[in-house]
């Protein structure tokens, strides 16, 4: 029989798990309201601000899978307290920074940090909760991490405000410090020794790919051409991708399951979230420099404006079982990514002033907590058991790919269409092209959702 005593304790795990994945989200949703403040206070221009963004989502994608099969082996508490210390230690030297290229190497520490945090907490939950609790256990750890999306831009923007640009990546320096003195007392360690192998080889070649392949997207549109720089980036992306894909083929315990992407449940579910994640960093990215820029909002005004995204992402959530109960999963999944490109396309050409960004926020937060749940749903029944670790790493690592790639994608457009961010006329211009692109890569992904992805869902054997 379960103690009381011994209950309490596995819900205390619950909520430091879930505030130390409140600490990875919470510094990232809080860095978009000081981007403004940042292009200032650093001298840097927006092709460097795309860089301090994604050298996070560079190294943080293309490490997870190899964080997460260490965390099995070496001890899961060891390796995300680990982490946690070391994302502590560089939030503190980003604060310090006084050069974008700086940040942009202590945002990729941050990134390799956060890679460490984020499957450990889950693994842990896992270990700690009985399989009838397990559902009920991860939507708290959802809930909590989903807080951090939306306090991150009101606190990241009062701040700003208050202090500066720098005091951003001060937020969670007490959170971390906190989470980790309580989990040396109520957090047990687990490890699984015999833990599946994995390929750090393989690792380093997914980071030269992505980071290749972000690299030239943010130079074209810096230089608008062919330069030597952009063809430097596409020659190592390209190789990168090829020696990747032999590496898969080869190695004898592969980054990446090859069978796991021929599962059209599995590949259908990671390509849709790669495509919404890549739709709302992009349309955020825009989104809190018009509000700054063009709506002369202050950091904190910003964070509050950028709140109802947050907050309808929960309502999609809670409309999501219902409408796959009435529409089927692939109908649901493609529903919810429509209507979150419709809002990114009123971003696009109609977001001039605030109600009308409420509208398409609104459309963009529900629509995506429609879609979102019962995508992860489905590619975590397509999985066996002895399978779900690495097909989950694999997820979240697509996520992260979406994400880089939007903030690079319609940055890169935003970069070259316009060269002042204080030019009406041309930022609108600008605005409507890029999340036009945004808003349409969304829809393709709306349509792959309804193409790949079953009317019913069944459980992998």
């Amino acid at each position: 029989m379960v103690t009381t005593e011994a209950r309490t304790s596995r819900w205390v795990v619950l909520v430091l798990m879930g505030l130390a994945l409140c600490v990875v989200v919470l510094n990232n949703s809080a860095l978009n309201v000081a981007i403004p403040a940042m292009m200032r206070g650093l001298g840097a221009d927006l092709a460097e601000v795309q860089w301090i963004v994604d050298s996070y989502s560079v190294a943080f994608a293309g490490l997870l899978i190899v964080a997460g099969v260490w965390s099995d082996r070496w001890g899961r508490k060891r390796l995300t307290l680990g982490g946690l210390v070391a994302f502590a230690v560089a939030s503190l030297v980003a604060a310090m920074a006084t050069q974008a290229w700086q940040l942009i190497a202590v945002r990729a520490a941050l990134g390799v940090a956060a890679a460490f945090v984020m499957p450990g907490t889950l693994s842990i939950l896992l270990h700690a909760f009985d399989r009838s609790e397990r559902a009920t256990a991860i939507a708290v750890w959802s809930a909590i991490a989903a807080l951090g999306v939306a306090i991150g831009p009101v606190l990241g923007g009062l701040v700003v405000d208050d202090i500066g640009w720098a005091a951003v990546f001060l937020l969670n320096v007490p959170l971390v410090a906190a989470v980790v003195v309580a989990s040396v007392f109520f957090v047990r360690e687990s490890a699984d020794p015999a833990a599946r192998p994995t390929d750090p080889v393989g690792a380093v070649l997914s980071v030269l790919a992505i980071g290749g392949l972000v690299y030239t997207v943010i130079e074209f549109g810096a230089d608008g051409r062919v330069s030597f720089p952009v063809a430097i980036g596409a020659v190592v992306t390209a190789a990168a991708c090829v020696a990747f894909t032999r590496r898969l083929r080869t190695a004898p315990y592969p980054l990446i399951e090859l069978s796991l992407l021929g599962d059209r449940r599995f590949a259908g579910s990671a390509l849709g979230n790669m495509l919404m994640f890549f739709g709302l960093a992009g349309s955020l990215f825009v989104l809190t420099q018009r509000l700054q820029v063009q709506l002369a909002m202050s950091p904190f005004q910003a964070g509050l404006a950028i709140g109802p995204v947050a907050l309808t992402v929960l309502v999609g959530t809670a409309l999501s079982p219902r409408l796959r109960g009435l529409l089927g999963v692939a109908a649901t999944v493609a529903a919810g990514m429509a209507l979150s490109a419709t809002g990114i396309a009123v971003l696009g050409f109609f977001g001039h002033d605030y109600p009308t960004i409420v509208v398409g926020l609104t459309a963009v937060g529900i629509g995506f907590g429609v879609a979102s749940p019962v995508a992860t749903d489905v590619l975590v029944s397509s999985l066996s058991d002895d399978r779900a670790c690495s097909g989950s790493a694999v997820n979240d690592t697509m996520q992260e790919l979406g994400w880089a790639l939007g903030v690079a994608v319609v940055g890169a457009m935003l970069n070259r269409l316009v060269t002042d961010l204080g030019d009406r006329a041309a930022f609108d211009h600008a605005a409507a092209v890029s999340l036009g692109v945004a808003a349409t890569v969304t829809l393709v992904g709306a349509a792959l959702a309804a193409r790949l992805l079953p009317r019913r869902l069944e459980s992998a054997p």
